[in-house]
């Protein structure tokens, strides 16, 4: 959404994906959670690239640069629709990247279908100089942010 924070973005599209959830009719109760993950960089969301060329301008654009990781949670109710939203960002810090490198990825991380173009979990030391925040965020399900939620949710509600 136009003018909304990458915050409000992100629970939003993560809400998103837990109604949209696709449960067999017999479930009448117990809890979905939707996530979305994406990057912020210079002020723009960075979802995932259209094709390999543009995942090339992804990487030349992030290489030697930092940019965010924001991850929505959503935890539904799917008894009562009750949600529980919250959100996780991370700073990650690129290496500066040639040509070569750039290929490497490409060919290696398969860009098409991650945010950014890249997977934290397939790096070999290649891509990434440092994360500061949660590196399971970058990964794209921040765990320390889901148990917390899990939390509040078994406080406010009989499910758990």
């Amino acid at each position: 959404m136009r003018g909304a924070t990458p915050s409000a973005n992100a629970m939003r599209n993560a809400a998103g994906k837990a109604r949209g959830a696709r449960l067999p009719a017999k479930v009448g109760q117990g809890l979905v959670i939707g996530a979305d993950t994406f990057l912020w960089f210079r002020g723009r969301v960075i979802g995932k690239p259209r094709d390999l060329h543009h995942a090339r301008r992804m990487f030349r654009a992030l290489g030697g640069r930092s940019h965010w990781v924001y991850t929505g949670l959503c935890v539904r109710d799917v008894a009562t629709g009750r949600e529980w939203r919250a959100y996780e960002r991370s700073k990650v810090f690129f290496k500066p990247l040639d040509e070569a490198t750039i290929e490497r990825l490409c060919r290696r991380m398969r860009p098409l279908d991650k945010a950014g173009g890249y997977a934290l979990q397939e790096d070999r030391g290649e891509l990434i100089a440092r994360i500061e925040g949660s590196v399971s965020n970058v990964i794209g399900l921040p765990l320390e942010l889901l148990r917390r939620q899990l939390r509040v949710v078994k406080k406010s509600s009989k499910i758990c």
